[in-house]
């Protein structure tokens, strides 16, 4: 009888040979992420919101509500990208900056809510 997850017979000799001819993966033989070509992500920039605005699907006006950002709300951020023209109090941007919301999807809040706009943010 055959019994799964578990090495006899021949197989334990198979895996004792890999383990000795160096085949067998080890702590010490991996490489740093860096040397394989992967980057780490950038740490996430806190802002915070000078006025209530809505949340959006996509970086525009016409994107869908997925709820506001409030004055006096701290929110995380991830990165900002150009998308639609927004107005806020007089003002004009197409900058819009992407929240992090620790769910499936992130959505996107315009610069001009925030006191900072996009300063200190990667781009998207």
């Amino acid at each position: 009888m055959r019994v799964r997850g578990r090495l006899t017979g021949a197989g334990l000799a198979i895996a004792a040979a890999a383990v000795v001819s160096g085949l067998g993966a080890t702590a010490a033989g991996a490489q740093p992420a860096d040397s394989i070509g992967t980057k780490a992500e950038a740490a996430n920039v806190p802002v915070h919101a000078t006025t209530d605005a809505y949340i959006r699907s996509v970086p525009a006006t016409t994107g869908a509500d997925w709820g506001q950002v409030r004055f006096g709300e701290e929110w995380e951020a991830i990165c900002f990208t150009e998308g639609g023209d927004a107005s806020l109090g007089g003002r004009n941007s197409n900058i819009w900056v992407q929240l992090d919301q620790w769910g499936p999807s992130n959505g996107y809040v315009t610069e001009l809510a925030l006191r900072d706009g996009h300063a200190n943010m990667p781009h998207c």
